[in-house]
């Protein structure tokens, strides 16, 4: 019974030996593992910073560019405004110079200075009236002008 109980002791003492032996390999296989999964987790944190700061540089780019087309589109829409104006400035010039021709023209063949003072009143107020007219389209051409410029650089950006 003793060398039988010996043997149990023995036989168990090995079962102990290897059970702790099989523990101490888990241990060490979990300690590995939460170890690997520390490093992955520090390096997608990393990974995430570089993303975080890459979105904020793509922002600020974003913004700069958009900072950059405003001041374009202000730059093509004083430009346009100038060219309209200038436009509009030799037309008004030219016609001016047809009147006064005309109105030249008219005063020498006449002899009544009423009904000329009459004709150049009349000649007044239709050369206001076209004036007038005239600022009224230009300032709707420009106005579609500008909004369809406007659309286009909207869409290019």
């Amino acid at each position: 019974c003793e060398k039988q109980l010996d043997e149990t002791v023995v036989s168990c003492e090995k079962a102990q030996e290897n059970m702790k032996q099989r523990h101490e390999n888990e241990m060490h296989t979990l300690e590995k593992q939460i170890s690997d999964l520390k490093n992955e987790i520090a390096e997608l944190q990393g990974q995430a910073e570089v993303l975080k700061e890459a979105h904020h540089e793509v922002t600020c780019r974003h913004e700069e560019e958009k900072k950059q087309l405003q001041v374009k589109l202000e730059e093509e829409k004083a430009h346009l405004q100038e060219t309209l104006r200038l436009e509009h400035e030799m037309e008004l010039k030219a016609r001016l110079a047809q009147a006064q021709a005309s109105f030249e023209r008219e005063r020498e063949g006449l002899q009544s200075s009423a009904w000329t003072e009459e004709k150049v009143r009349g000649l007044t107020q239709e050369l206001e009236r076209f004036h007038q007219e005239q600022l009224t389209s230009l300032g709707e051409r420009h106005t579609l002008e500008k909004e369809e410029l406007r659309k286009e650089l909207l869409e290019k950006h």
